[in-house]
């Protein structure tokens, strides 16, 4: 085996490249440009990195380029998720530029950590080796530790951020743990080598299984499955607002694509006797506990996390159907997802009347001071519901369908019921913006950030059009799916 690295390796990885260009460029800015000035300069530098990555995403798509020895691979599944974080990552600088300056949060250190959290979702997408698949992790997790503890006077956010540390390094250990198992069961950590091996019979081995179920765990950490899901509500809920949008959007978006890559590709897990039924008890345990705890809130972000471990349950349906057309549901809803999820909360990074929204009660006459942002909050909740038209409804039908067509009966049921279950919590919502009136009658209507407005304007265009005219999408999402197989 050659030991050189050629040109033709660094191809796969172009896209990381002209981001870590990017957060270069942004390093220096922060250094050298007029504090009058930074933030904007770093806005319009992030912007623009991520643009020009996002092109290079949409070159290199039916490439199939593979570098490093085949460790890292531009294929279309790859390309597809990456370009969905850079999107993620986009609308959330739209919608951080007056936040951050509200906050009085370093702007420098905001867009080099959000940049280096977009890099590592990348790397691990784009990976078949375990160990790159780790890096890639980990440099996301330690990038969003960061960035959730960043409002240094609150003290929320830095309790939310040590939480995130203990509970993340936790899971990584797990992870870790399972890793080098698997690597003393198969001889390998490069999922295709280890495919082989496990469907030789070393899957039915106990190194394996060891392995398999302490992978499992650790990834259900970073997808907050439950019962590994206790750091999920505080984290968000202590967060500055932008971030808990990217970390419940992108950062779980990247967890159920690194999830499918290695269990439901490098793993054969239909040898493995009884594991889809676990992975569906999970499932319909995590809907329910996120559903039935978000009922209880009266702080909207809380409400906004359980119900994000809500969501997390209905993707984790189709991990464990594990069929084709289930591969390609949970792509279609964590896309969905993740654009209505960044809007939610970037609406909730506007303020209403002065006030910082954070209870139902803050909520109250929103839809008279900000008439277009309350229509755009209600088209969030009616697509997290699953109401047509909507992206959350194409998603939440095909889920559901890949569930009954695979006979899981019982999980669709329950499934159904839970879905049913959130109308109440997304309604009261709509209800507070539009049937209470706040404490003080003005009827000014205020006029919220111009780039902040257009963020949201970009997830309520994309939400209605995933609801709208999904087939192009789907073709995409089919196109990957047949790539990763």
């Amino acid at each position: 085996m050659p030991n050189f690295i050629s040109l033709v390796d660094l191809l796969p990885l172009i896209p990381e490249l002209i981001l870590f260009l990017t957060l270069v460029v942004a390093m220096l800015a922060d250094l050298f440009v007029p504090s009058n000035r930074r933030n904007d300069v770093l806005v319009g530098v992030s912007l623009g990195g991520i643009v020009l990555t996002m092109l290079a995403e949409m070159q290199l798509y039916d490439a199939d380029y593979t570098g490093f020895y085949g460790t890292v691979v531009a294929d279309n599944y790859s390309i597809l998720l990456e370009l969905v974080y850079l999107l993620i990552g986009l609308m959330t600088i739209l919608l951080s530029r007056h936040y951050i300056t509200e906050n009085e949060m370093n702007f420098g250190e905001y867009y080099v950590l959000l940049l280096s959290a977009l890099i590592g979702m990348m790397l691990m997408s784009s990976s078949l080796e375990l160990l790159v698949i780790f890096i890639g992790l980990e440099i996301m997790s330690i990038s969003s530790y960061i960035l959730v503890g960043m409002k240094r006077k609150i003290p929320e956010s830095g309790e939310a951020a040590l939480k995130y540390l203990l509970l993340g390094a936790f899971s990584t250990g797990f992870l870790l743990y399972g890793i080098s198992l698997l690597y003393g069961a198969t001889g390998s950590t490069y999922l295709p080598d280890m495919l082989q091996q496990l469907r030789l019979g070393a899957v039915e081995t106990p190194l394996a299984l060891a392995g398999i179920a302490l992978l499992t765990i650790g990834l259900s950490f970073k997808v907050a499955i439950v019962p590994f899901h206790m750091w999920a509500p505080d984290v968000y809920s202590g967060a500055p607002t932008p971030v808990t949008g990217f970390l419940s959007a992108a950062a779980k978006a990247a967890g159920f694509a690194i999830m499918i890559r290695i269990l439901l590709v490098g793993i054969p897990l239909e040898q493995v006797e009884g594991w889809e039924t676990i992975l569906g008890w999970l499932a319909m345990l995590t809907m329910t506990i996120g559903n039935l705890v978000a009922l209880q809130q009266q702080n909207v972000k809380r409400m906004l996390a359980y119900s994000s471990i809500a969501h997390a349950g209905y993707m984790m349906v189709a991990i464990a159907v594990g069929t084709t057309a289930a591969i390609g549901s949970v792509l279609f809803y964590a896309l969905a997802y993740a654009v209505v999820s960044t809007g939610a909360f970037g609406i909730l990074t506007i303020r209403n009347r002065g006030r910082i929204l954070e209870t139902y009660e803050d909520l109250h006459g929103y839809a008279r001071t900000n008439p277009m942002l309350a229509l755009g909050m209600s088209l969030m909740m009616l697509s997290l519901i699953g109401l047509p038209l909507t992206g959350g409804f194409v998603g939440k039908l095909r889920i559901f369908g890949a569930a009954l067509e695979a006979d899981w009966i019982l999980l669709t049921v329950v499934a159904v019921l839970n879905s049913a279950l959130s109308v109440y919590y997304y309604l009261q919502v709509i209800a507070c913006m539009y049937l209470k009136a706040g404490e003080e009658t003005s009827t000014v209507v205020e006029t919220p950030p111009r780039l902040a407005s257009f963020g949201v304007g970009l997830t309520v265009f994309a939400t209605l059009y995933l609801g709208i005219f999904p087939d192009d999408f789907l073709l995409l999402i089919n196109e990957s799916v047949r790539s990763l197989l």
